[in-house]
């Protein structure tokens, strides 16, 4: 998540190539429906044919996903960015501005896993019409690790010692050590999902945090940004000169709604075609809009308590534990999300081939929970809350204004921790100083929080050495838990270290059962990606990790 956080229920880390394919025949809830056949159906009169309008609760800080901290802004990115693969809809790497894959097989990859050998596609030119080449691919690696970007998190690209570019369509990126996610991820979506940069547009600039480039990058993609009115629209047109040929939509409409009521309004009124990634909350009411109809993708997204182990309060873990127990999760998938997420365990989500078989789960369990902070010396005062060496059991729940389900889950999470003696308060801010880098002073990035409601975006692989490694901590990285285990470092490197899937199962199988023990985070549920679509949108094809806009030059309207 770089841009792997989202307001709470409304934010890719690595992906490679042997994710499996998402089973989607996953029950939906009462009343879903899918996508009608096409054809099937005439033309809506609100319809604008060519036209893509469709908006999301989150305005983008920046349309330049290596600055950015937002989710939004790489999905964005699919509409004008181009990357070297994307993952589609059945988790299969589809080349883009990679010609092929590297293997073994085609010796793309070396023996010891150290040199990764990149053909890259011709004929592909930059929106002003400079030519794609090898050079944007080797600067882009060096905008990352420039210590003067304001990067979320450079793992990953660390490992990179060097790359050759021995010509224009050739990248060799030698690592200073084998590391098992990176053979798909470079410049794909790893630790920080970027697109490919023009180096000829962007070498000049010591640093790109507030270039104007931000606001109209020019990329490869098949949508040129037209305009951006932040806050309010952007707009973009389509790429005469995509390599694909002209993408199928003359122009695309983006909005930033920031409540959730209003933006069922603006698809009622059908002023937007798509509402993509919704709030489960308005599921009831935006699952039977005329003219539209649901789409439910399982995701690799869970939503979670992230608790700040250096704070006082939280740096016990049996705090931590009694929060898990006295939080009733399956009540609150039940009344917050309407049966659309999914009970779970850990970090991994089910249809992951790392996913831990036989976690233990938390059981809703308010007596255990008091039973656990009698035993840690949390003594209940008179007015019904705890405290233990003069200090009160007292814990600030940071959350996102706009967002319903974070408002409804804080309510219900504060009425629930009192009952156990746990005096919650609630601080909302707004979603760009909630996720902003460190740099820019983010609540979750500098440690301004107890317990924080947000989601993690997840990839196809399974690498979550971002979220615990210890040397992970803002502002180097993701860990915004503080959290530090030797004995996960120590499974992390050999997940990472070894191409061999089995290992790498048993590795990560060991990190959750650890981390499910210890709670640096808590799930609360895993996502199945809820959409709402105008019947008349063909095309959209969502993908169940990174971001579902994986192939924008396909959508029609």
């Amino acid at each position: 998540m770089k841009r792997c956080w989202v307001a709470f229920l409304a934010s890719i880390l690595v992906l490679s190539g042997c994710g499996q394919p998402v089973d989607r025949a996953l029950a939906p809830p009462p009343g879903a429906s899918t996508a009608p056949a096409s054809g099937l159906h005439a033309r809506h009169p609100w319809t604008k044919p060519g036209v893509l309008r469709f908006a999301s609760l989150n305005d983008p800080d920046s349309l330049s996903p290596l600055v950015s901290a937002y989710q939004v802004s790489v999905d964005l990115s699919m509409f004008w960015a181009g990357y070297l693969f994307n993952l589609s809809d059945r988790n299969v790497l589809v080349p883009e501005l990679a010609a092929v894959e590297p293997t073994l097989a085609n010796g793309g990859i070396a023996k010891d896993g150290r040199t990764i050998t990149y053909r890259l596609r011709r004929g592909v030119q930059w929106q002003d019409g400079a030519p794609f080449t090898a050079g944007d691919v080797a600067f882009s690696w060096h905008a990352v690790m420039n210590p003067n970007n304001n990067v979320g998190s450079r793992q990953g690209y660390d490992v990179i010692a060097s790359i050759d570019t021995p010509d224009r369509y050739t990248a060799v990126v030698h690592l200073k050590r084998a590391f098992a996610p990176f053979v798909n991820t470079f410049l794909t979506m790893g630790a920080v999902p970027i697109p490919v940069y023009p180096k000829h547009l962007l070498a000049r600039y010591p640093d790109l945090n507030r270039v104007a480039y931000n606001s109209k990058p020019i990329g490869t993609g098949p949508f040129i940004v037209a305009e951006w009115h932040r806050g309010q629209m952007l707009r973009m047109t389509a790429n005469p000169h995509y390599w694909r040929g002209r993408p199928k939509l003359s122009e695309i409409q983006y909005r930033a709604i920031p409540d959730e009521n209003t933006l069922a309004t603006s698809l009622r009124t059908h002023e937007i075609d798509l509402w993509y990634n919704a709030s489960s909350t308005n599921y009831p009411i935006a699952s039977h809009i005329e003219g539209t109809h649901v789409i439910l993708t399982p995701f690799a997204q869970y939503s979670r308590l992230g608790f700040n182990t250096k704070r006082p309060v939280m740096s016990d873990p049996a705090v931590r534990r009694a929060i898990a127990y006295a939080t009733d999760r399956k009540t609150l998938i039940d009344k917050i999300t309407f049966g659309v997420n999914l009970l779970g365990e850990g970090d991994q989500p089910s249809f992951s081939w790392a996913h831990a078989r036989g976690l233990r789960s938390i059981p809703y369990d308010p007596a255990q929970a008091r039973a656990i902070l009698d035993r840690a010396g949390w003594k209940l005062g008179s007015d019904g809350i705890r405290s233990k060496n003069g200090r009160r059991l007292r814990v600030e729940i940071a959350s996102t204004t706009g967002s319903a389900t974070a408002a409804r889950l804080a309510v219900l999470a504060q009425s629930a921790w009192r009952d156990v003696g746990i005096d919650a308060e609630v601080k909302t801010y707004a979603s760009a100083l909630m996720f902003s880098s460190f740099g820019e002073g983010g609540i979750v990035q500098t440690g301004k929080y107890d317990v924080e409601f947000s989601s993690w975006v997840a990839g196809a692989d399974p690498d979550d050495s971002a979220l615990y490694l210890c040397s992970e901590w803002p502002p180097h990285g993701y860990n915004t838990f503080r959290y530090c285990n030797r004995e996960v470092d120590a499974q992390e490197a050999i997940a990472l270290g070894t191409f061999d899937r089995a290992a790498r199962a048993k590795a990560y199988t060991r990190i959750q059962h650890i981390v499910t023990a210890e709670l640096p985070e808590f799930t609360m549920w895993f996502s199945r990606r809820f959409d709402i679509a105008n019947d008349d949108l063909q095309g959209y094809a969502p993908a169940s990790a990174v971001t579902t806009f994986w192939n924008t030059w396909n959508y029609a309207i």
